[in-house]
């Protein structure tokens, strides 16, 4: 702690100060980092696999939206042909009940909701 006092107290320091920072010398050009052709070819391959790996994944995307929309389309195929279905079972079961009521009539006989029973198929 006593050294953090001591470095905040000494007047001409400041990290942070514009007039310590000396640009590079005009003379004297910046050494560049050398790459290796081994280490070129690796960050090649690299690049061509991350493309190839972003292809792969948005054509997975579009193909599972349109499997997802096949997938749907049928769903409301077999809803609307469920709804058919139990429309004409409703339908041939009124058509039943006439023609039982029609031969009631006919004979002349009656028929009793107590003595009918359901009988599922």
């Amino acid at each position: 702690m006593a050294q953090n006092g001591l470095a905040e107290r000494q007047v001409g320091f400041n990290p942070t100060s514009r007039r310590n920072y000396q640009p590079h010398r005009k003379g004297r050009p910046v050494p560049q980092l050398r790459l290796s052709t081994f280490e070129k070819t690796i960050m090649v391959t690299g690049v061509i696999l991350m493309v190839a790996l972003m292809i792969a994944v948005v054509s997975a995307k579009n193909q599972l939206n349109q499997e997802q929309r096949t997938l749907q389309n049928t769903t409301t195929k077999s809803s609307k042909l469920n709804r058919q279905n139990q429309s004409l079972s409703q339908e041939l079961d009124v058509k039943e009940m006439k023609a039982i009521n029609h031969v009631v009539k006919q004979d002349k006989l009656s028929i009793a909701d107590s003595d009918v029973r359901n009988v599922s198929r």
